[in-house]
């Protein structure tokens, strides 16, 4: 009787992704299954919150992500090929969001699966509305929203009182501390 010979054991399909050069501020969350991958630098600001299974991609060039800002599940913030992707403070990049712009102004949002193209410049305290684009290349003004099948407006209200750009602002860090109870933080494994 003959024995059978073992298995052999499976290669692993994929290589491991190498971890790009990475800083982080000390008071910054990195939820465990955000994904950084790239090989360029990437900087996240104090207080800043990548959520679950956010993708920051430095293939193409750094991201650096602002104070008080969030990236949510499923958005994802940079290009694979050529250029720097700028976000300031404040911002919001919530669920399923593309941004590969050159830059995104402090307390700007870019909602549910919004895109903002690559190149694109947009100005501060912008919102993009679910499912808008802003394309490639474009300036967005100070203040701008893009709404419904790409119609553009001023938001007067922000840009007139600096008393609602601070309560936006208020609001902001208080949604970040909430965050901070909720996502458990896996920054270290960035940064060994």
């Amino acid at each position: 009787m003959t024995s059978r010979p073992a298995p052999v054991p499976k290669r692993p399909s994929q290589l491991p992704v190498s971890k790009p050069p990475c800083t982080l501020h000390s008071s910054a969350i990195i939820a465990d299954k955000a994904q950084i991958t790239g090989s360029h630098a990437v900087e996240i600001g104090e207080n800043a919150v990548i959520h679950p299974w956010a993708r920051i991609r430095a293939e193409g060039g750094r991201v650096v992500i602002g104070k008080n800002s969030m990236v949510y599940e499923g958005a994802t913030i940079g290009t694979t090929d050529g250029g720097d992707v700028i976000i300031g403070d404040y911002v919001n990049i919530e669920t399923g969001a593309i941004v590969e712009a050159i830059s995104v102004g402090d307390g700007t949002t870019v909602e549910v699966n919004a895109v903002v193209g690559k190149g694109a410049v947009v100005g501060q305290w912008c919102k993009i509305a679910p499912l808008e684009r802003v394309e490639a290349d474009e300036e967005l003004e100070d203040f701008m929203v893009v709404y419904g099948d790409g119609r553009r407006r001023m938001d007067m209200t922000t840009k007139e009182h600096a008393e609602v750009r601070e309560l936006k602002k208020e609001g902001q860090e208080k949604a970040v501390q909430a965050m901070r109870t909720l996502i458990p933080n896996a920054a270290a494994k960035w940064t060994s």
